[in-house]
């Protein structure tokens, strides 16, 4: 396990399962959290239909996680996202973000199959 590392950005990077994992931090004084996975599926040409709606089940039934297509629409990304009350919170949420994150490319997979054989 390395260290997190700060990027040009002033994001945190973490390495967890493999995976690079930005953290974006709110505003000073909020209390707010975006844990990011970017760029983990990328986007194959005539396919954007299906992803579109893997995209949408995914966010549709994972509590915390989005998974959208970003803004390049060439890529899909995922984010946790949460605020926090205190550091305990603040720990419980960014170990549920962690586990959530560590399996959604997974997830994407075998729910993009599923939906591709329909």
């Amino acid at each position: 396990f390395r260290s997190p590392e700060l990027d040009g950005d002033g994001d945190i990077m973490l390495h967890y399962q493999m995976k690079d994992i930005y953290v974006l931090t709110g505003e000073e004084d909020e209390p707010y959290i975006s844990m990011m996975l970017p760029q983990f599926h990328e986007i194959d040409e005539g396919k954007e239909t299906l992803v579109l709606a893997v995209c949408n089940k995914m966010t549709r039934e994972l509590k915390l996680v989005k998974v959208y297509i970003d803004q390049t629409f060439k890529n899909v990304t995922a984010t946790c996202e949460f605020f926090y009350a205190n550091e305990e919170s603040l720990e419980n949420s960014l170990d549920k973000s962690l586990q959530m994150l560590g399996v959604v490319r997974s997830q994407f997979r075998k729910n993009k199959t599923e939906l591709s054989e329909e």
